[in-house]
Order: structure tokens, then C-alpha cells, then sequence
């Protein structure tokens, strides 16, 4: 009698709603990115190597972009992005989200960084490269563990895996969001937390004002890993970065911590500057990474020991065609020292298209 007094109430309930529905049609945009880039380099080789001093990269990818607008003013979403080329990766989907927009906020679910990632942005500005796009790895070997590749957000430990995430409205200035990754593997279903790292949450605010002539950004945030039953890959991690603009001219900085369970701690950091002026755009930019080569309980040992240390200097130009395309061209120098003390330098000339739709 309960359970048939509920169901008529539930029935009851579903009659007397007023479900949303799309008051505009769902549009669907096409878009993505082609850049080719050409490079020359020299660097420090070992005995046994031969590298090639001329080579390319490239990053190719094709976004699909639907949304509507329901009746009660509510903004859905749906975003997918493919590899357009993928020489190694098992599966052709870069990205895969809904987005649920409305006065309360951003809620997020599916395949992307997360609200860390999604606020900071890039760490400095460029004029030609972007975040995704580095120096080391692409023109030159690296020579070290340190990670510099979306080295200064959390998108480092979490890629773009499964997750769900909500950000608050624009209050002042300030949005705080949070991020939820089950798993940063590329694992689904049930996940075995003997055997992967699980649960990682990043919590994220940040704030933009203006003054007269400009604007100011800030941003930081923290993350947690929680690690596999005997593994060393959990731990934690916090950042920081800010920036203004200013005219033409546009600075910023950033800075992050990390604190893997390993004890192979790392810290990093990075300045830039941009002045753009009509089609023309210039930039420099330095960063800094040092990481301890052994973990923390080994620290002590009589042995010498060398943290790893990098870092990397850029002088970048672009020249904007059209709208989405640019021509750019960039001169490069890093210094890598590995656990062993030894010292690995190398720079060149790098130069390309980018063409965004």
C-alpha cells in the first residue's frame, strides 16, 4: 500500500511539472587547428648519439561544438574533439564533455583537465607556441624526468581522464571551482585502487579586475592524489599565477609545487611578457624546473647527489595572415643537468602555420 501511495505521488509529481525544453534549436559548430612546425637545433649529444639537427611536429585536431538554450534559460553543451592525428594513442578522442550553464554556475562532466586547468589557462603568454606545444620533447631531448609539457597547471597529473567538475558564477571578480577525476588513467568501470591511482580533486579560485588602462588576473590552486595500495604515484600539489595587461603589453608569471608520494619533489617556475601591435606580435618568455633525482628517506645517503634541473629561454615573433592563421617564427635555448651532474644544452630556430577554424 506504501509503495503503490509513492509511485502515485512520483506519477502525481511528473504531471504537474513543467519540464525545459529547447526554446532554440541545438546548433552545431565545426572547428579545429592545423600547425606545422619546422625546426633546426644543436645540442649536447651523448657518445653513442646522432641526432638529426632539422626536424618537424605537428598537432592536428577537429572539434565538433553543439548547444542549445532551453526554455528556462539554462545553456547545455555537448564538446568533442578528435586527434585528427594520432601516431600512438589507442584512441582518437581528445576531449568529451557536457557542459549544464545557468545562474548557479558551470556543471562539467566528461573527458577534460579540469576547473584548474580551465581558469589558469596559459601560464605566460606566447605569441606563437602555446601551453601544449614545448620546446623540449618536440626539438630537443630531454634529459631529465621533469615534466614542462602543461607544466604549470594540473592538468600535468590528471591529462584530460574522466571527471566531473562545477565552478561557481562570477561573484565580484572571483569563480571558485572544483574538480573530481575518479581515475587519471585512461581506465572506466570499476577501478581496483591496489592497482591505480584514484581519487584526485583539485580545488581552484581565481579573480579578474581591471584598473584604468588594464586589467589583473590571479589565480592558484590545490590538488590530491590519492595513491595505489603501495605505490608512489599519489600525492600533492598547489600553484600560483597572475597576470596583467596593459595596452598592447601583457605579463604574467607562474609557480607550482609538487609533492608526489615517490618524495621526488618538484618545483617550477615561469615568467613572460607580450607586446602585440596590429598583426604583429612579440614574446619572451623563461622557465625553471628542479626536481630531487632520489626520494626523500635516500636524501641522506654520502653518495653526491644532483637534483635535476632545467630550463629554457624563447624569443618568440608571429604575424596574423587572416583571421585563424599565422605565420611565427621562434629561437630557443634550454639547459638540462640530470641526476648524474651532468650538463645537456641545446637551442635553434623554429618556424611554422597555425591555421584555427
Amino acid at each position: 500500500m506504501r509503495r503503490a501511495a509513492a509511485t502515485m505521488a512520483v506519477m502525481g509529481l511528473g504531471a504537474f511539472s513543467a519540464p525545459a525544453y529547447a526554446a532554440d534549436a541545438i546548433t552545431l559548430t565545426l572547428g579545429g587547428r592545423i600547425k606545422e612546425f619546422f625546426f633546426v637545433a644543436s645540442q649536447t649529444q651523448a657518445p653513442a648519439e646522432s641526432l638529426n639537427s632539422t626536424g618537424m611536429f605537428n598537432d592536428m585536431r577537429i572539434s565538433v561544438d553543439g548547444r542549445t538554450v532551453l526554455d528556462n534559460g539554462i545553456t547545455v553543451r555537448a564538446f568533442v574533439r578528435f586527434n585528427a592525428i594520432a601516431r600512438e594513442a589507442a584512441d582518437d578522442i581528445d576531449e568529451a564533455y557536457v557542459d549544464v550553464i545557468s545562474s548557479f554556475g558551470r556543471l562539467r562532466m566528461g573527458e577534460k583537465a579540469g576547473v584548474n586547468t580551465t581558469t589558469i589557462g596559459d601560464p605566460v603568454p606566447e605569441a606563437f607556441l602555446s601551453v601544449d606545444e614545448e620546446i623540449l620533447a618536440d626539438a630537443l631531448k630531454p634529459r631529465t624526468g621533469i615534466t614542462l609539457r602543461d607544466g604549470f597547471t594540473f592538468k600535468r597529473f590528471t591529462h584530460n581522464s574522466l571527471g566531473v567538475s562545477y565552478q561557481t558564477p562570477d561573484l565580484m571578480g572571483v569563480k571558485v571551482g572544483v574538480a573530481y577525476h575518479p581515475s587519471v588513467t585512461p581506465a572506466v568501470g570499476t577501478i581496483d585502487a591496489g592497482l591505480n591511482a584514484h581519487d584526485a580533486v583539485d580545488v581552484t579560485a581565481g579573480y579578474d579586475g581591471d584598473f584604468s588602462g588594464g586589467t589583473y588576473r590571479i589565480a592558484g590552486g590545490y590538488f590530491r592524489l590519492a595513491s595505489r595500495v603501495g605505490g608512489n604515484d599519489g600525492g600533492q600539489a598547489w600553484n600560483l599565477s597572475a597576470g596583467a595587461t596593459y595596452g598592447g603589453l601583457e605579463l604574467a608569471a607562474a609557480y607550482i609545487n609538487s609533492q608526489p608520494t615517490s618524495g621526488r619533489d618538484e618545483d617550477a617556475w615561469t615568467v613572460g611578457a607580450l607586446y602585440g601591435i596590429g598583426p604583429f606580435q612579440v614574446s619572451a618568455d623563461y622557465r625553471s624546473a628542479k626536481r630531487r633525482p632520489v626520494p626523500r628517506a635516500l636524501a641522506l645517503l654520502p653518495a653526491r647527489i644532483f637534483n635535476e634541473h632545467v630550463t629554457r629561454a624563447t624569443l618568440q615573433t608571429a604575424y596574423k595572415l587572416g583571421p585563424g592563421i599565422s605565420l611565427g617564427l621562434a629561437g630557443f635555448y634550454a639547459t638540462q643537468t640530470d641526476a648524474l651532474g651532468v650538463d645537456w644544452d641545446g637551442g635553434g630556430v623554429l618556424s611554422g602555420i597555425k591555421v584555427e577554424f
